[in-house]
């Protein structure tokens, strides 16, 4: 099977030729992959590997002249060009961290005061009209599909969505505190995020992402009533739409932590994969047992325990546990329970994919 057949026929609960696989990697961890194994790119080194072929693509926003300084007049003096700070485009301020790759967390959010529904409008939500399909994209989609990939592209999470304008803290208060607040900013989230993936729908994708968690290593961040509450119905109306484009279309949701308590909702709903699946969270196998013939497993490889502090022959016996009781009928694609970053050996990288063989 070439990995696009590989793929497709995994997300249709039939038996592939062997258990599909992805890579998510950091660029300083597959830098250091790509030395380990001695060739001279990335896609080098997944070719190597054999890692199936994924491609995801992106439409592009036009927003208005005005965006950033409607963004930048939000944020209060004492961070603006100030070097300790870093300003998203999205208007988060984030304290940056010396000697580091990543940023410290925010320190404050554009929309942290907001008290009523009237204070949304300053901030400048995206909006349909922003959205540009970029020329060709359709013919770019059709190409990926011939060299073998499986296209997918996606929104963020609408919780995360929701708490990176306003703070998580703020939009859990929101949820039983100020409802009113917290769906008017649904409202606006979901009917933008409706409209881009419907335009990523009729571009040709495979397959719509969801990506942002909600769950915590043993719960949910909030409760599954308030997600029901605020959540469902409005994702199960976005997912309908997306499907009446493209019936074969899968839906894909990301989330960290244990969900176990709305994965039924979450198959009601139509999500079809769901990622990571982390072991130390959730037991891959237990979920194989009670939901695999309606969603496929995507992960599920131990980031916090085999790939960082395992030896090779660990993680060997990890993927061929993994192998033999999850990728049964299809509805699995093994790869790492989030992304792999420059502390993971790569020995242990390799030792993952090759155990799939």
């Amino acid at each position: 099977m070439t990995s696009r057949e590989r793929i497709l026929t995994t997300l249709a609960h039939r038996q592939p030729d062997r258990c599909a696989t992805y890579i998510w990697i950091d660029k300083t961890a597959m830098d250091r992959l790509v030395e380990f194994l001695g060739v001279s790119s990335p896609e080098e080194a997944e070719e190597a590997l054999g890692i199936d072929r994924w491609k995801g693509v992106g439409l592009n926003l036009r927003k208005p002249e005005n965006y950033r300084e409607r963004i930048l007049s939000l944020v209060p003096s004492r961070y603006r060009d100030n070097p300790e700070f870093y300003i998203t485009d999205n208007g988060r301020v984030v304290k940056v961290h010396e000697g580091s790759d990543y940023l410290e967390d925010a320190v404050w959010y554009p929309l942290q005061e907001a008290r009523t529904v009237e204070d949304l409008d300053a901030y400048p939500f995206p909006e349909k009209d922003w959205i540009e399909v970029p020329e060709g994209l359709e013919d770019e989609i059709r190409r990926y599909k011939d060299e073998g990939y499986v296209v997918s592209g996606g929104i963020a999470q609408p919780f995360k969505a929701a708490w990176l304008v306003r703070g998580m803290h703020n939009v859990l208060m929101d949820y039983l505190i100020n409802p009113d607040l917290v769906n008017e900013m649904y409202n606006r989230i979901y009917s933008f995020s409706t409209a881009y993936c419907e335009r990523l729908v009729e571009a040709g994708v495979d397959m719509i992402q969801i990506v942002g968690d909600l769950g915590m290593q043993d719960r949910l961040i909030m409760s599954p009533d308030v997600w029901r509450r605020y959540d469902k119905e409005r994702m199960r109306e976005m997912i309908s739409k997306l499907k009446s484009i493209n019936p074969d279309l899968k839906m894909y949701m990301h989330t960290d932590g244990n969900v176990l308590e709305i994965i039924e909702d979450l198959i009601e709903i139509g999500i079809d994969v769901l990622n990571p699946i982390q072991p130390e969270c959730m037991d891959p196998v237990e979920i194989k047992k009670r939901y695999g013939d309606k969603l496929v497993l995507h992960g599920c490889v131990s980031l916090q325990r085999t790939l960082p502090f395992g030896s090779p022959e660990e993680v060997r016996a990890e993927v061929r546990y993994l192998v033999e009781n999850c990728n049964v009928d299809g509805g699995f694609v093994l790869g790492p329970s989030n992304v792999l970053f420059k502390e993971i050996p790569p020995e242990n990288i390799v030792a993952m994919y090759e155990a799939v063989y």
